[in-house]
């Protein structure tokens, strides 16, 4: 009787281990194909969505764009034709200013000796916003654009 226990518990455990394994391994392959199909239409129709939303935006931004153009030309351009005609100082020139801060004052619109020297000690620290460790000074920076600037004003008359 030991070897017909034996057999059927035998039989069942093996069932028992087929049927884990098979719940595990192959129906969740099937699981998964059947899934991502779902899954991409989901992730098709929210794409489809957000390109419509961004060719509407687009299509906002162009006839503002056009309507802008319109109404304004002149001033666009007389703004294009200042960037690009702006006369620029070298305001390296100036003891304590490099690359760095030249690049921070022209960002905010400072490009000539004249203009940096029509700032506020405080405006520059704001501007340049160095680092702690930085010891900036924009009182003798103010001082130095005002005397190239006046240099300059001086020599443009006698020229």
């Amino acid at each position: 009787m030991n070897f017909w226990v034996g057999l059927i518990i035998g039989l069942i455990l093996g069932w028992a281990i087929e049927w884990v394994i098979d719940w595990l391994f192959w129906r969740r392959e099937e699981e998964a194909a059947t899934v991502p199909a779902a899954a991409s239409r989901t992730v098709d129709l929210e794409l489809q969505g957000k390109l419509a939303a961004l060719e509407a935006e687009k299509e906002s931004l162009a006839a503002r764009l056009q309507e802008a153009l319109n109404r304004e030309p002149q001033v666009i351009v007389q703004e294009v034709v200042k960037e690009v005609m702006l006369d620029r100082d070298r305001l390296q020139k100036i003891h304590g200013i490099g690359d760095v801060f030249t690049r921070r004052f022209n960002e905010a619109g400072v490009y000539t000796f004249a203009q940096l020297a029509a700032l506020t000690p405080e405006r520059a620290r704001e501007i340049i916003n160095p680092e702690e460790w930085q010891a900036i000074e924009p009182e003798q920076w103010i001082a130095e654009a005002r005397q190239f600037a006046e240099t300059a004003k001086s020599s443009q008359g006698e020229g």
